[in-house]
């Protein structure tokens, strides 16, 4: 009993210096980023009126470099997870610097995914009972769908990350379903719970700089592309392999349930992406289509907005949860949330018309 005990507190001690230790290299980044001029400059696109430092990103990714080796039992399972969180860390300072192409950045995400299936043996090898007619194997279509899946999510959390406080605390929402359902199956992965612990004090450290409350009035720092695609990548890795049986480590959900642990950001990226498309523009192209910048220009604030989407996410996550554990049929989960999609995309498409039509009068004033 007392050797567990003390095993438990070393534990917490470790993630505790996990904490301490994100706090510290973003701090310590904020005033390097400064000097350097590595900062987001204001437009007329963006919601910040000041110069704001980029370095979160790359500072959350040091400190889960150095803290992951520390907690783990045996770390080179997750030497696969840093290599492609350091890669695409890497290169989101980059970009962040030098605004590269997306062929570029989608032809290094994909390197990411590869070590991930190729090197840690992470991929969608199964997508369960989708249409009621029995589990769909993907055989030798395993490595394309999961490049498919990992690469959208990646992207997705990259356009949700808009508002202070808004891709990290949805990041910290999925860390924290992805938890309850292992912690609480049959058969949890230790492993991954000890690494979704870790990354779960990165981001928490980071939105000690991030968030808005009553003591801060906006964000000192931000992720920027290293951080956001950084952290899609990670959450793309454990939606996989905690969704798939794994040799000794059996599946703590299905595909689906990981479809509504991420429903806000897919919604929100899919529905812009199409419309976009159907506009004739590059879906990748930046503008002012999503769903926070919907609610931005309906009145509320950013603080509002961000509150809004997490408490979404909150939902989501817990809708999917519940039904993974009440056996509800995963065809019937596909189709419920086609079914929101599609009330999404209309309830979304209106608003943003409403606003093209009032667009000349809002720019008058």
């Amino acid at each position: 009993m007392s050797s567990f005990l003390g095993m438990a507190s070393e534990k917490y001690g470790l993630l505790l210096y996990t904490l301490l230790l994100s706090i510290g290299l973003i701090m310590v980044s904020i005033k390097w980023a400064d000097r350097l001029g590595w900062v987001d400059q204001p437009d007329e696109r963006k919601h910040h009126t000041q110069p704001v430092p980029l370095s979160g990103g790359i500072a959350m990714c040091m400190a889960f470099c150095l803290s992951l080796p520390l907690v783990l039992d045996t770390p080179n399972t997750y030497l696969p997870l840093l290599a492609g969180v350091v890669l695409l860390a890497l290169v989101g300072v980059y970009d962040d610097l030098c605004q590269i192409q997306p062929s570029t950045r989608f032809l290094f995400q994909i390197g990411a995914v590869l070590i991930m299936t190729l090197g840690g043996d992470v991929e969608l090898r199964s997508l369960g009972n989708l249409l009621g007619w029995g589990n769909i194997t993907l055989g030798a279509m395993a490595i394309p769908f999961t490049l498919f899946g990992v690469v959208g999510v990646i992207n997705a959390f990259n356009m949700m990350d808009g508002l202070d406080g808004l891709a990290g605390g949805l990041a910290l929402i999925a860390m924290g379903w992805l938890l309850t359902l292992n912690l609480t199956a049959p058969v949890p992965d230790s492993l991954a719970s000890d690494a979704l612990l870790v990354l779960a004090m990165v981001v928490a450290g980071f939105l000690c700089f991030n968030l808005r409350h009553p003591w801060r009035v906006r964000a000192s720092v931000f992720m920027g592309d290293s951080g956001s695609t950084m952290l899609g990548f990670a959450l793309g890795w454990f939606l996989v392999s905690l969704s798939q049986d794994r040799g000794s480590h059996q599946a703590v959900m299905t595909p689906m349930t990981a479809v509504w642990i991420l429903a806000a950001p897919l919604l929100d990226t899919i529905t812009v992406m199409i419309r976009r498309l159907g506009a004739g523009q590059n879906p990748f192209k930046a503008d002012r289509q999503h769903l926070h910048h919907l609610l931005l220009h309906r009145g509320y604030s950013d603080g509002q907005v961000t509150a809004l989407l997490l408490v979404g996410a909150l939902i989501s996550g817990a809708v999917g949860m519940a039904a993974y554990r009440l056996h509800v049929p995963e065809f019937a989960q596909l189709y419920s949330f086609m079914a929101l999609f599609l009330v999404y995309r209309q309830v979304t498409t209106k608003t943003w018309r409403r606003y093209l039509a009032r667009l000349p009068e809002v720019e008058t004033g």
